[in-house]
């Protein structure tokens, strides 16, 4: 199926250099003499830079599908952007509970087998 956009060449080049630029960065960390030149803090911040905007980009694509999600459903435009901001903050409150659930499940059976585990030795 054919594209009829003049911007589809940039696109493919944007893509094709975004690639490279990932690839290169990749190689990067196998030669420690690279490494030496920029340093640690240098190469950890620009793999946190970058995480933080692949997170970005995932979540605006998809805001973007679940408002028009609910606009599909036959909802406004404005019910459907209010509906697709309560889904994400509901969503990043369920993680949170559920990671502090979790994490108080996990110090628990550290306590617990911490101390199952100095009574067997007799301690």
């Amino acid at each position: 199926m054919p594209v009829n956009n003049p911007n589809v060449g940039v696109a493919f080049a944007l893509v094709i250099g975004a690639g490279a630029a990932t690839a290169a960065g990749a190689a990067v960390v196998f030669f420690p003499s690279l490494v030496k030149l920029a340093s640690r803090r240098v190469l950890a911040s620009a793999l946190g830079i970058s995480a933080g905007v692949m997170t970005y980009v995932s979540f605006v694509e998809i805001f973007q599908k679940s408002n028009g999600s609910f606009v599909d459903a036959g909802n406004s435009e404005e019910d459907a952007y209010i509906y697709a901001t309560l889904c994400f903050f509901g969503g990043v409150i369920i993680m949170l509970v559920s990671s502090t659930v979790f994490l108080c499940m996990s110090a628990f059976h550290d306590i617990f087998y911490a101390h199952t585990k100095l009574s067997m030795l007799n301690i």
